[in-house]
């Protein structure tokens, strides 16, 4: 705190109190005036040089300068910063996430209502951050084909920068982190990846890849050889990396890519024409495959187009209920209802009492509705359907309803579904048990309902279809679940 003591005259203060004469520097004409009035001397509002408490870059910071004085706001002196990152508010608060790291010294300026302004000297220190990165194996390589993983994984500061201190063979490292290329040689490696960022100790991992030898391509056909084919399925939330470099026949064949009605890859993933590469984290499932053109191309050659398909499902759920309006099958259904034939996800209707508020109608002519469930084991469980009807109350038996459990069809007897409500809003579905046990084996389960033709059926309707909320599968010894189709609703 600077305050004037109580002196007989300004020329006691201003002469045998040589300490103050840098208060006197920084007052204002009119705090001077106001002090050569007074002869028995004045003193000015408390306004302390201190040290302020440390702080760490990255880490929130807060503390003030304010002194607690009514009427106050306050501002940096012209000439003086804060550390990057850091603010002072009016209020006298110091507030922010500090980007640079040493010791920092400012000059503050407090200013009463009558703009009468009071300074002090503040030091601050700023620790360096922290960054954490942790190295691991990677996925394994092969010699001519392309690679990239991700390995910018560091956490602790924004705009953190990567370098290498190795090199693999046709692999390089991006800032961000990316280690991408067509490997060249065979062999185990390791890298040593820095982790830098303003403010922070540099932090270093160790990662290791092992890069197979690749299967050698024929070139000297004469010309391009390219053929369809199908991609490994993507999960939604799992990382993905699939080459497309599967032409050969001529030297130095280079990849582009097409996608049909402006649409891309699945949402996460994206094309990379120099590495002939998909690549990515998918964050939506597809309705079904997906197809895309790649042309591969040479100098001197003709262009040959492959069509390539793409599926990306959502993650496996472990599960005994199995909403309908989530299976595979949904996009290459096609239905019929009372002035409409809706098909694919347009068979979903929004009924609020249902099950998750969804279920598949306009069921009123043949098709298959197909759930894929998966087992742990081998084991026997208690099948119940959750069912509803828009055209009256009905009995089902094998002839109108078939459920087919791994190609084999179950003899359940009959099924009998009321209706429920008279309007989407107002439909309910009811539990229903299968008086037959079904068995399960190990690993994929195909459970098929079959709405067959049937003489029961009205007006143009060549069946006699439901509402179809859900499946339960209880009583199984081992865990089931499956890969949800949620694209279908979204």
């Amino acid at each position: 705190m600077i305050r004037l003591p109580q002196a007989k005259n300004l020329w006691e203060v201003g002469i045998f109190g040589e300490k103050y004469e840098i208060v006197f520097q920084k007052l204002t004409a009119a705090t001077l005036a106001i002090c050569l009035m007074i002869p028995t001397g004045c003193s000015v509002l408390p306004f302390e040089t201190k040290d302020l408490k440390e702080g760490k870059v990255g880490l929130e910071y807060e503390d003030t300068i304010a002194t607690g004085s009514k009427d106050m706001y306050y501002d940096l002196d012209y000439d003086s910063n804060l550390p990057a990152g850091l603010i002072l508010y009016d209020d006298g608060v110091i507030k922010g996430v500090p980007e640079q790291a040493g010791s920092f010294t400012f000059t503050a300026v407090m200013i009463d209502l009558d703009d009468n302004e009071y300074y002090a000297d503040f030091s601050l220190f700023i620790e360096k951050g922290e960054l954490i990165y942790t190295g691991t194996s990677l996925p394994d390589g092969k010699t001519g084909e392309p690679y990239s993983q991700n390995l910018g994984t560091a956490s602790g500061m924004d705009g953190i920068v990567y370098t290498a201190k190795e090199e693999i063979p046709g692999l390089t490292l991006s800032e961000e982190g990316t280690l991408s290329g067509i490997p060249e040689k065979a062999g185990t490696y390791n890298l040593t990846v820095v982790a830098s960022a303003e403010g922070c100790e540099d932090v270093e991992a160790s990662f290791t890849v092992k890069i197979e030898q690749g299967e050698e391509k024929e070139d000297n056909l004469g010309k391009i050889v390219f053929e369809d084919f199908t991609l490994p399925d993507g999960l939604v939330g799992e990382s993905y990396s699939e080459s497309i470099r599967k032409a050969y026949g001529v030297p130095n064949i280079t990849y582009s890519f097409r996608f049909s009605s402006g649409k891309g890859l699945p949402s996460g993933l994206k094309s990379d024409k120099n590495l002939g590469l998909i690549s990515g984290t998918p964050t939506d499932s597809t309705e079904g495959a997906i197809t895309f053109r790649v042309i591969a191309s040479a100098e001197g050659y003709d262009s040959v187009t492959a069509y390539v398909t793409l599926t990306v499902s959502d993650r496996y759920q472990a599960t005994n209920r199995f909403e309908t309006e989530f299976v595979d099958s949904i996009p290459h259904l096609s239905g019929a209802g009372y002035s409409s034939a809706p098909s694919g996800r347009g068979m979903i209707q929004t009924c609020p009492k249902t099950s998750g508020g969804k279920v598949l109608g306009y069921l009123n002519k043949p098709t298959d509705v197909t759930f894929k469930i998966t087992s742990k084991g081998e084991t026997t469980a208690n099948l119940v359907l959750g069912l509803g009807s828009e055209n009256g109350d009905f009995t089902y038996d094998p002839s109108m309803f078939a459920i087919v459990v791994n190609g084999q069809e179950v003899n359940y007897g009959t099924l009998a579904v009321r209706q429920i409500g008279t309007s989407e809003s107002e439909y309910e579905c009811s539990a229903i048990p299968v008086s037959t046990a079904i068995t399960l084996k190990e690993g994929e389960n195909i459970i098929t309902f079959r709405i067959k033709e049937s003489d029961k059926a009205t007006g143009t309707f060549s069946a006699v279809g439901c509402l179809f909320d859900y499946i339960e599968l209880n009583g199984a010894s081992c865990e089931i679940g499956w890969y949800p189709r949620v694209a279908n609703v979204g």
